[in-house]
C-alpha cells in the first residue's frame, strides 16, 4: 500500500473518530439536559450529535467505496478503532434518543 493511501486512510480514520466522539459527547449532554427537564436544550444537542454522526458516516462511506474498488488491501488498528467509535456512538445516540423520549413522557 502506498504512503499516500496510508495517509488518506489515517485521515479518514481520524475524521470518523473525531466526529463520532463529538456525536457521543453531545448525545450524553442531551441526556443530561433531558434529566433536568430542559428538552429544548436536549433537542439542540441531539441535532448537533446527529450532524456530527452524519459527517462520520460520510467518511465511513468513502472508506467503504475505497474498499469495494480494491484500493484498501490492509486494515490498521487505527481504522478498526475508528469503526468501533462509529458503531458505539451510533448505538449510544439511538439509545439516548429513546431515553429522552421516556423522560419527555414522564413530564
Amino acid at each position: 500500500m502506498s504512503e499516500e493511501l496510508m495517509e488518506k486512510l489515517e485521515e479518514i480514520s481520524m475524521m470518523i473518530i473525531a466526529n463520532s466522539g463529538a456525536a457521543r459527547s453531545n448525545a450524553f449532554a442531551a441526556l443530561a439536559e433531558a434529566k433536568k427537564g430542559n428538552f429544548e436544550a436536549a433537542d439542540g444537542l441531539l441535532k448537533s450529535a446527529e450532524e456530527s454522526l452524519q459527517v462520520a458516516h460520510e467518511s465511513h462511506r468513502e472508506l467503504l467505496k475505497m474498499d469495494a474498488t480494491g484500493e484498501v488491501d490492509k486494515v490498521s488498528i487505527l481504522l478498526c478503532h475508528a469503526q468501533d467509535h462509529l458503531m458505539g456512538s451510533a448505538l449510544a445516540g439511538d439509545l439516548i434518543k429513546e431515553m429522552i423520549c421516556l423522560y419527555r413522557d414522564k413530564k
